[in-house]
C-alpha cells in the first residue's frame, strides 16, 4: 500500500463534511421537534398541511421508532440500546474508506436519527426542559385511506401511519439503503482502498 493511500485509509473520523451533515440533519430534527410542540403542542387536533393524508399531531412515545412499544415503560432500556448503537455507528464510520461515499451517507443517517431521538430520551436525566422528560417527541402523521383494490386480508398500515419524526425517518431512510443494497458498510476502509488499487 502506498503512502497516499495509508493516509487516505487513515482519516477515520476526520471527516468535516460528514460531521457536518450528521449535525445539519440534527439540528433539523431537534429545530422541528421545538417548534412543532411549542406552536402546536399536544392538546391540540392535527394541524393539516396537506389535506387529510398528511398534518402535524404531538404526541410523546416512549417506544421505539414508529412508536413501537409505546407505553410500555421501555425509556431507560431504549436509552441504552441508542447509545451502544451510536457508538457502534461511530466505530463503521472509522472503518469507511472516503471513496464509499454511498455508505457513509447512509451511516450519517442513521447516526443523526439515532441522536435526534436520544436526545429526547436523555431529557430524562439531564438538564434540557422537554414537556415529557425521557419520551421521544413525534409530531408528523401520514393518514392514506384504504384503496378499494388492497385485499382487506393484509392489513392497511396506512391508515394512520404512525406518527413520527425527522429522526424516524433519518434511520428509515438509512435502513431502507442497507436492505436493499444500495449503500454497503465496510469492515475495512484499507482493503477496500487496496482493492480499488489493484483494479
Amino acid at each position: 500500500m502506498t503512502e497516499s493511500q495509508l493516509e487516505e485509509s487513515s482519516k477515520g473520523l476526520l471527516r468535516p463534511a460528514f460531521w457536518i451533515f450528521v449535525l445539519g440533519l440534527l439540528v433539523i430534527d431537534l429545530v422541528s421537534k421545538s417548534w412543532a410542540f411549542s406552536e402546536i403542542g399536544t392538546s391540540t387536533p392535527p394541524r393539516p398541511i396537506l389535506g387529510e393524508w398528511l398534518s402535524f399531531f404531538c404526541i410523546t412515545n416512549s417506544g421505539g421508532i414508529w412508536g413501537a412499544g409505546n407505553n410500555g415503560g421501555f425509556t431507560g432500556i431504549l436509552t441504552i440500546v441508542r447509545l451502544i448503537a451510536v457508538g457502534v455507528l461511530i466505530l463503521f464510520v472509522k472503518r469507511q474508506a472516503d471513496a464509499n461515499r454511498m455508505g457513509l451517507f447512509t451511516l450519517g443517517l442513521l447516526i443523526a436519527g439515532a441522536l435526534g431521538n436520544l436526545y429526547d430520551n436523555l431529557s430524562a436525566w439531564m438538564p434540557w426542559d422537554l414537556e415529557e422528560p425521557g419520551k421521544v417527541r413525534d409530531f408528523v402523521r401520514v393518514d392514506f385511506n384504504v384503496p378499494g383494490w388492497w385485499p382487506e386480508w393484509l392489513g392497511w398500515p396506512f391508515h394512520p401511519f404512525p406518527i413520527f419524526n425527522f429522526a424516524d425517518a433519518c434511520i428509515s431512510v438509512g435502513f431502507v439503503l442497507l436492505i436493499t443494497g444500495l449503500a454497503k458498510l465496510r469492515l475495512n476502509a484499507e482493503s477496500e482502498d487496496s482493492t480499488a488499487s489493484s483494479k
